[in-house]
């Protein structure tokens, strides 16, 4: 398998040729210096808007490798139904770890929010650091996975705020994970697929406030069987049966 690169942050050289890409520091590194490739190496680059061509390197420098696109690949990667998960923050591992797998799992956007029960007080700066984090988290999960179209990561927001501005208009589904939910994800069945608000709760879970404030927000609170998950693993069950559902598995 060719190394995928995203060039949708890189620029055209000094000629201004629109086939030629100039890549940042860490992805010539990577290509250079840990796959140890040179010059004429095949390799396929996607601009993360939904495109992906053959490409060439054409100067193999470890801090800014160019590489010539060839010819657009036609590939159809995305499931049909648009998720977007509504991720209360956890702790370091678990969220990076929620936020890679729901990219993999094929999810629209990521929404992360802060609940009463996120486990760490973060200000504004670190949740900014985590955020520019978490963005490169879903960059690396796109080019691993085959994705081509880099899903939406929006800004740590305090959940009550978030769902103080959510549009509340017919046209989505909209699921809160609740252990003592009254209704199974399998009775949600809907044709054809609507686009999903999923919102998956922290460790400790939604409190009351929160769980009245999602239903009042049109949230229809949904059990994921007899057992309790935990956070980095609730979001992920979900979002692989919703796409169950819809026929994208």
């Amino acid at each position: 398998m060719r190394p995928r690169v995203l060039v949708a942050r890189t620029s055209s050289d000094a000629t201004g040729d629109p086939t030629i890409r100039v890549l940042d520091g860490g992805q010539s590194h990577h290509l250079v210096r840990v796959l140890r490739l040179g010059t004429g190496a095949a390799v396929e680059c996607f601009d993360g808007a939904g495109k992906r061509f053959d490409a060439r390197l054409e100067r193999p420098d470890p801090k800014a490798c160019v590489v010539r696109l060839l010819a657009p690949i036609p590939a159809d990667t995305e499931s049909p139904l648009a998720i977007r998960l509504v991720q209360c923050i956890s702790a370091a591992e678990r969220m990076d770890w929620t936020v890679e797998k729901a990219v993999e799992l094929g999810v629209h956007s990521i929404q992360p929010v802060v609940s009463a029960r996120t486990p760490a007080r973060l200000d504004a700066q670190r949740l900014q650091r985590r955020h520019e984090h978490w963005a490169r988290i879903v960059e690396a999960a796109c080019m691993q996975c085959g994705r081509d179209r880099l899903p939406a990561l929006g800004e740590p927001i305090r959940l009550h705020h978030w769902l103080a501005t959510v549009d509340r208009g017919p046209g989505r589904l909209r699921i809160v994970l609740d252990p003592c939910g009254p209704a199974r994800l399998a009775a949600l069945r809907h044709e054809p697929p609507q686009p999903v608000d999923l919102l998956a709760g922290p460790e400790g879970g939604l409190d009351a406030a929160e769980l009245g404030a999602a239903r009042a927000a049109g949230f229809e609170a949904v059990r994921l069987g007899p057992r309790v998950l935990r956070t980095e693993t609730a979001g992920l069950a979900a979002i692989a049966a919703l796409q169950a559902i819809a026929g994208d598995f």
